[in-house]
């Protein structure tokens, strides 16, 4: 279907720049990819145009991508073989991952998680359970309740411009966002450390700015987490 996940995102014109197959990576992969072995194992969950996995590559490391849209792997391996990069993508929902259990040194994902119900959220994070080595490292951040995103949500089902599939999960109803169509699940401390309850949190923090002044008073961002995985997978 055309409108599941960011497909029909990459095969537009409508790309965020921040988003782009070359654009800088955010600033918390930088930190945490520092603290990863050489040569680590690494999956971006939802690459999208590759801007991680082409960045993690230069750095050195083993990395495959996984999008649920077939346009952003297609621009991700365009932009993997402009650079000379080796590259593995998978086609693939984040909650069915293809990998075999215990394949990755390090598992990321930013600004893709939470496009998802409650439910398929827990599956995703499950899933990055499995794949992962004992020991291995999962970053993923999303988005946070005390923020100026969120009061506008809540602000969006009284006007009726947003409505609350589920609790604290929000779709826009006309989308003027690129990506409004799709859920966006937010969490309080509390939710995010019970979705990650069977890893170890080793960091875990609200990366929050004061939002720019024509929003108003409030604070934009998310929280974001490292979370390791010290037992063997099941499935």
């Amino acid at each position: 279907m055309d409108r599941i996940g960011w497909e029909p995102i990459w095969k537009s014109d409508r790309i965020p720049p921040r988003y782009a197959s070359f654009a800088a990576p955010d600033v918390n992969v930088v930190e945490w990819a520092d603290s990863l072995p050489p040569r680590a194992s690494v999956l971006d969950l939802g690459c999208g145009a590759g801007r991680h996995v082409i960045y993690l590559s230069e750095r050195g490391f083993q990395v495959a991508g996984s999008d649920i849209a077939p346009s952003g792997l297609r621009r991700t391996q365009a932009a993997c073989a402009e650079r000379g990069v080796t590259f593995y993508g998978n086609v693939c929902d984040m909650t069915a991952l293809p990998w075999a259990d215990s394949t990755f040194d390090a598992v990321l994902s930013t600004s893709t998680i939470h496009h998802a119900l409650r439910a398929d959220l827990q599956r995703a994070i499950d899933e990055v359970w499995a794949v992962l080595k004992v020991g291995g490292l999962f970053l993923l951040d999303l988005p946070c309740t005390d923020t100026w995103d969120y009061k506008h949500l809540r602000a969006g089902i009284v006007t009726g411009s947003h409505r609350e599939v589920e609790p604290n999960t929000f779709i826009e109803l006309q989308p003027d966002d690129i990506d409004g169509y799709l859920p966006h699940h937010y969490c309080d401390e509390a939710d995010l450390r019970d979705l990650l309850g069977q890893y170890k949190i080793v960091r875990l923090w609200p990366a929050l700015r004061p939002a720019p002044p024509e929003l108003g008073e409030g604070q934009v961002g998310k929280w974001v987490a490292w979370a390791q995985k010290l037992t063997q997978a099941t499935r």
